[in-house]
């Protein structure tokens, strides 16, 4: 379903970029560059999710079709620039019998339409060397600190507010707050809200990075980032990573990463969806990671330990659920994650839990097949304890098999088209199962064709 509303500004918004372009070209000026460096491109997507949940018998799925179109101005005296995106989702297909769209669809598990982005760019002009600064107001797919976005449905949710980013040399800083969303499966903009709907008035965001250079083209990235829900939470992520080089086409990466979440206030209450139990307090994970890129082949390793103490009793038929370490910011927002041992199908983030992920992934680079990448994860999961109906605590475990594979199609056969699956295959201990009440087949499939116009 297409909204008129927001369909008619965008075209009325890029029918005055194009009729500016039109005129620029007769009677150059010094605004030229805003129009003649103005582009318009775009996405179109087709998305088909199947998740199975094997211990409840439920699928939740449905195929989608999803239009992007972006329109961003050149820059004004080398400074100022405009831009907009209009999103629109409609369903193509939706099992019968099946009561959730999966983040696909709207609520009503109908489509929807909407300007995702409308937003104002201030920046240093390009003649500065080694040093920029921006600052950008109004509706993005903003990702600073521990804020984020996602771009892995449909469509990709957005957040209102702005963003400062400065870089000199190899130091870049960055902050940003916002104060409303519109998620992936949604139509307009939305205040950000706790589990129980009590509003979030904002979270602030700020990230700080230094690459520091060593001899025989060896590095070590230092990062520091962070995010505060205000009264809800506050969460916090330091990471350094060595990076050298280890033979002809080899290339070595370690690194240590640990996170921390904390209560902030009355709004948050240690529950998540339907009761379940977050933690307490306080919450942390460190999380230790080496890959190894040798030509095609890239090797991955990990290993995370979770704390996340909670009081809260989710009990399902006398199985009750550990704590879990909550990333998001509000019940309907997004945190950055990018802890190597959680799986496709489950995070694997349980208090006491010690998760590793072992993987391998190949590119057809040099091969008939370029374009082709494969690769395969296991994930594995023990140290949690779920209580059980005779009344004590049992140990237990999960594990999950993930397997990918993007194909990007040649360019001069079909420029801009690309294939990605993902299929994960999550399993878990009898009472864990019982306490969580999942065992899930997670196929994904998105296809994607990318276009230029101007």
């Amino acid at each position: 379903m297409i909204n008129e509303s927001y369909l008619y500004w965008f075209v009325v918004f890029a029918s005055g970029f194009c009729a500016a372009a039109a005129l620029s070209d007769e009677s150059p000026s010094v605004t030229s560059p805003f129009i003649d460096n103005a582009t318009l491109d775009g996405k179109l997507r087709t998305v088909y999710y199947d998740v199975k949940n094997t211990e409840k018998d439920s699928t939740a799925g449905a195929w989608t079709g999803g239009l992007w179109i972006n329109l961003r101005s050149g820059y004004l005296a080398d400074i100022a620039g405009v831009g907009a995106s209009f999103y629109g989702v409609t369903k193509f297909y939706q099992p019968k019998g099946n009561t959730s769209s999966y983040q696909l669809l709207n609520d009503d598990n109908k489509g929807f339409s909407k300007l995702g982005q409308a937003y104002l760019e201030i920046k240093s002009p390009s003649t500065y060397k080694n040093r920029s600064a921006s600052f950008v107001v109004g509706r993005r797919e903003f990702r600073s600190g521990l804020i984020s976005a996602s771009s892995s449905r449909t469509v990709p949710s957005t957040w209102s507010g702005f963003q400062l980013n400065g870089a000199i040399e190899n130091l870049k800083v960055g902050g940003t707050l916002v104060n409303q969303i519109s998620l992936r499966n949604q139509a307009g903009f939305h205040d950000l809200n706790n589990f129980s709907g009590q509003k979030i008035d904002y979270i602030i965001g700020a990230e700080i990075t230094y690459v520091l250079p060593l001899a025989h083209e060896r590095e070590v990235r230092f990062r520091y980032r962070n995010a505060f829900a205000k009264d809800f939470l506050q969460a916090h992520n330091g990471d350094i990573l060595f990076t050298t080089p280890a033979g002809l086409n080899r290339k070595v990466k370690l690194g240590v990463s640990y996170y921390q979440s904390q209560k902030d206030g009355d709004l948050w209450q240690g529950k998540g969806w339907g009761g379940s139990p977050l933690f307490d307090d306080k919450a942390s994970v460190i999380n230790v990671h080496g890959d190894l890129i040798a030509g095609a082949w890239y090797f991955r390793a990990a290993v995370s330990h979770f704390r996340a103490p909670s009081s809260v009793k989710s009990s399902v038929s006398g199985y009750t659920q550990p704590g879990v370490y909550y990333y998001d910011l509000g019940a309907n927002t997004h945190g950055a994650w990018d802890i190597g041992t959680s799986g496709f199908a489950e995070d694997m983030l349980y208090d006491g839990e010690t998760a590793w992920m072992t993987g391998v992934a190949y590119s057809f680079s040099e091969s008939v097949f370029k374009g082709l990448e494969v690769g395969y994860a296991f994930h594995y999961g023990s140290g949690m304890k779920v209580g059980i109906p005779e009344g004590r605590k049992k140990s237990v475990a999960e594990r999950e098999h993930d397997i990918y594979l993007i194909y990007a199609f040649p360019e001069t056969v079909l420029a801009g088209l690309k294939f990605k699956l993902k299929y994960g295959h999550y399993q878990n201990d009898r009472a864990l199962r019982k306490a969580i009440q999942k065992e899930e087949r997670d196929l994904r499939v998105w296809l994607d064709y990318n276009f230029l116009l101007f």
